[in-house]
């Protein structure tokens, strides 16, 4: 085959999926063919398009054409810092003259940014599948209004409105502002104080993304809970979680429930609940959503309301995410009898064990994947890791050495293993039982200096397919015995990695720079013939 080209449209479409997005911008510029594929949905609904600024002129034809291909578009409309009637105190004169008022006709005769807006979205026809729209509630209303339904293929709508007070010389619109679309499937709304009210039509609404930080955002909520497949919401007070714990989803497969440094509203809750009623409305809400499946709480009064009721009823519950908690080790121990927990996270949690000289945890058995970040306790995991088949850890202890150590020899189903250490010094003998892991196909390695001492203690791993540095000053001499300890490696992908070149290395004039570093990424290539090596974010030191 002479011709690239002669290759099946399928096979090329399989092969720009391996190009990030600046890779497929230049790609699409070599032929119309290449063009053709990368502004086809399969692509374009991989990128999004993002607008800001004031939109004080009309956009261009040849601006116009290029978002005839877009899927995803997002505006973000920047308001002038005033209000359109300003007052100026002028001081008195010598004749005595007073205040004036100025009003200023930027947008009389041009058209105004949300006309300009409007004229891009909907005078244009595009087809677009999801729409983020960030600006004052009054210029969104303005740009969408009942138009929305023109964008007939719209599955996602974004709204995050930035509050801004009416000046005294605007009379507020008491007339509701109505949202319609019949093939709307998410919907998200960012609020950051208090809007006038918006009623939804949906009936294909699936997927909830909320501040109810309005009582309307709850009359939403209500309204789709019996078909809601997955409610993320970001409370404000303890009577809106309440208020939604007194709803049932029978559908709901997916709840994210966020309340920001509550602490204090777990404690006091916990001096003044009622035990009995509080305990039946938290057991009839975990019993109201039979098909929930993944549970992400950054709530420590979530997670204690309904911790024990999900013991008892979340017989689906596969995933559970905890972030920025301080809980109690009684408390986190209901894990341990959710019977079908496949995944466990827990984000920057503090686990109080309470006097317990050795905490222990005891994992379902089914527990395939655990991620432990930027977490402290001292929790021992007891039993329930003998089928883990995912591990992500970043530990807070310069004795990093040890964990891999107990990690290699306790773990012999482990798959996928991603490290990352609170100190970027590795000891030179860490990884020294990395063969041990004779199922391990993916290895990531985040935050630490690899030196060629780190890979000289290694056996061969044969298993490994994926390595991974994140973040890592890498040495240049460490990646010829890489060559020789993962024989079966397809993949090597560096990100926002710091390289450091030999220290006989001669040539180091800044002019010459970018060529030392164009060989060094050839040279690693060269390394790794039967390798893809992929690179985001090289940074030469």
């Amino acid at each position: 085959m002479e011709n690239v080209n002669e290759l099946p449209i399928e096979v090329l479409t399989r092969i720009f999926d391996y190009f990030d997005v600046r890779e497929r911008r230049h790609v699409s510029a070599v032929c119309t063919l290449w063009r053709d594929i990368l502004h086809s949905v399969r692509f374009q609904r991989q990128c999004r398009t993002f607008l800001d600024g004031r939109f004080e002129e009309e956009f261009t034809e040849s601006e116009k054409t290029v978002l005839q291909s877009c899927r995803n578009l997002s505006i973000i409309l920047w308001d002038e810092e005033n209000e359109s009637v300003y007052d100026y105190e002028i001081e008195d004169d010598a004749e005595g003259r007073e205040k004036e008022e100025i009003i200023p006709l930027t947008y009389l005769f041009n058209p105004t940014p949300q006309q300009n807006i409007t004229d891009l979205i909907f005078s244009q026809k595009l087809d677009l599948e999801r729409l983020d729209l960030n600006s004052t509630f009054v210029s969104c209303r303005e740009i969408l209004q009942d138009r929305l339904e023109k964008l007939e293929n719209l599955k996602e709508l974004s709204l995050l409105f930035d509050f801004r007070p009416v000046s005294s010389s605007q009379e507020v619109d008491p007339q509701v502002w109505s949202i319609r679309h019949n093939r709307i499937e998410t919907l998200r709304i960012g609020l950051l104080d208090d809007i006038q009210p918006i009623t939804l039509t949906a009936p294909n609404l699936t997927i909830l993304d909320l501040k109810p930080k309005c009582p309307w955002i709850l009359d939403i909520i209500r309204s789709y809970k019996h078909q809601l497949q997955s409610l993320k919401i970001d409370f404000q007070n303890v009577e809106s979680m309440s208020t939604l714990m007194m709803m049932e989803f029978p559908c709901l497969t997916h709840l994210n429930v966020q309340m920001l440094e509550d602490k204090d509203n777990q404690i006091r809750y916990a001096r003044t609940r009622n035990r009995f009623v509080d305990e039946e409305i938290e057991e009839r809400f975990v019993k109201g959503m039979p098909k929930l499946k993944q549970l992400l709480l950054t709530s420590n009064l979530m997670f204690f309301r309904i911790a024990k009721a999900l013991a008892k009823y979340a017989y689906q519950l596969e995933e559970i995410s905890l972030e920025e908690q301080q809980m109690d080790y009684e408390l986190l121990k209901v894990v341990e009898r959710i019977p079908k927990l496949r995944r466990l996270t827990m984000l920057r949690c503090e686990v109080m064990d309470l006097g317990q000289v050795h905490p222990t945890l005891s994992l379902p058995p089914c527990l395939s994947e655990l991620e432990l970040l930027h977490s402290k306790s001292n929790l021992v995991f007891n039993k329930g890791l003998a089928g883990l088949k995912s591990l992500n850890v970043c530990a807070w202890t310069s004795k990093n050495h040890k964990i891999l150590h107990k990690i290699c020899k306790n773990l012999p189903n482990l798959e996928h293993l991603t490290v990352a250490f609170n100190s970027p010094k590795l000891e030179n003998t860490a990884l020294r039982h990395l063969h041990r892991l004779t199922k391990l196909k993916t290895l990531t390695m985040t935050s630490m200096e690899l030196k060629l001492l780190h890979w000289k203690h290694c056996s061969v791993v044969p298993s490994v397919q994926r390595l991974t540095f994140e973040n890592c000053t890498l040495h240049q001499s460490m990646f010829r015995p890489i060559v020789e300890l993962f024989p079966s490696l397809k993949e090597l992908y560096l990100d926002r990695c710091e390289f450091k070149y030999c220290d006989n290395d001669n040539d180091s004039d800044n002019d010459d720079s970018e060529d030392r570093d164009n060989k060094s990424v050839e040279q690693l290539r060269e390394l790794f013939p039967l390798c893809r090596v992929s690179f985001r974010k090289w940074l030469p030191i």
